[in-house]
């Protein structure tokens, strides 16, 4: 295992923001060999240059709120230099795991402003694991302030093969240990999983339903139509029953991960426009505090879907005889520890 793989594997007990920070900071490091960063330019971002003089390069620079933001902005990473007598600024979003900040593209989009209107080159990159189609339209509310361009890691991937040396090849070796060179080829493993996807989604189904379903409508209600487990599959990695509440959502289900086996997890999570954000964050420390089996994520970001979770790895659960029944007593138990937190804050606008 490399040495990024050992970091990023204690980050992962933490904040999943923090898996796209340590990429941020491995990625950044490469730019201060002039070499790297100007033929990332030319080749990746398509800007010509020869000669970069003046070059400021910072992670997790933060923006103070406009008047019309909800919050700060903090860019992955900020990128400012100059060419002869052109001036270039860069900002960069990564990701890998966590979801997409509330407006957060067209908060940078603002920011870049700034510099368009003093004579910059602006440019706002959006690099992701998987393809993430996004509108223009949506970003430049305001006009446009600078070009728009998305990446995908495989393709960051593919061009350091091409500058080997001691520092990039400990990149490759973590970018290949979390997933992100994509050989993009069907291997035999995946015909495997092909031909058995029905199989294990009906048993995913069978997890989920039943008395699990039946213990969800009783203590928040109702839950979502099965075609949202799908969606949040395909859009966070991961086969939930999912709730809505007021600004919040309660879930349980099976989140997939980069290491061996998936996740069982059971899920309570604010979104940062909740009217209410505040006295839901309060109360879910407190429920962290006398529950030391579950964890918090983000609860002091104020941009972000914050929460906490109960998991345990689907590895655990094999020594049961029936793996069904042990995996729908865990969702109910844990559901019925979140319903505890229900009865103690009954004014959180719970359905």
């Amino acid at each position: 295992m490399s040495l990024f793989k050992d970091i990023h594997t204690l980050l992962r007990k933490g904040q999943p923001s923090m898996h796209e920070d340590l990429l941020t900071e491995i990625f950044a490091e490469c730019f201060h060999d002039e070499e790297l960063f100007i033929s990332f330019l030319n080749n990746i971002l398509d800007i010509p240059i020869t000669n970069p003089h003046g070059i400021n390069i910072e992670t997790q620079k933060t923006f103070l709120r406009l008047d019309d933001h909800y919050t700060d902005s903090r860019p992955d990473l900020f990128i400012q230099f100059q060419d002869g007598d052109k001036k270039y600024v860069l900002l960069f979003e990564n990701k890998v795991e966590s979801q997409e900040g509330l407006a957060q593209l067209e908060r940078y989009a603002d920011h870049l402003r700034s510099y368009q209107v003093n004579g910059y080159y602006t440019f706002l990159i959006y690099m992701t694991r998987y393809d993430d189609l996004k509108d223009i339209k949506v970003i430049f509310t305001k006009g446009v302030s600078a070009k728009f361009i998305q990446l995908r890691w495989f393709k960051i991937y593919n061009w350091f093969l091409n500058h080997k040396d001691a520092y990039v090849n400990r990149v490759l070796e973590f970018m290949e240990e979390i997933g992100l060179s994509e050989s993009r080829r069907f291997l035999p493993q995946d015909m495997y999983a092909l031909q058995e996807m029905a199989r294990l989604q009906h048993m995913m189904d069978e997890c989920l339903d039943g008395v699990v379903d039946e213990t969800m409508t009783k203590l928040f209600g109702r839950a979502t139509g099965w075609s949202n487990r799908c969606v949040q599959l395909r859009d966070h990695y991961r086969y939930y029953k999912k709730n809505d509440q007021n600004g919040t959502w309660i879930g349980c289900g099976f989140h997939i991960t980069e290491e061996d086996y998936p996740l069982i997890c059971v899920q309570y999570e604010v979104s940062p426009t909740c009217l209410q954000r505040k006295e839901v964050i309060k109360a879910m420390n407190e429920f962290l505090d006398t529950n030391p089996d579950w964890d918090g994520y983000d609860l002091d970001n104020d941009s972000k879907w914050s929460g906490i979770s109960c998991d345990k790895p689907l590895l655990d659960f094999l020594a049961e005889q029936d793996h069904i029944i042990s995996i729908q007593k865990y969702f109910i138990d844990k559901l019925k520890e979140l319903y505890i937190l229900k009865q103690q804050n009954n004014g959180l606008g719970w359905k």
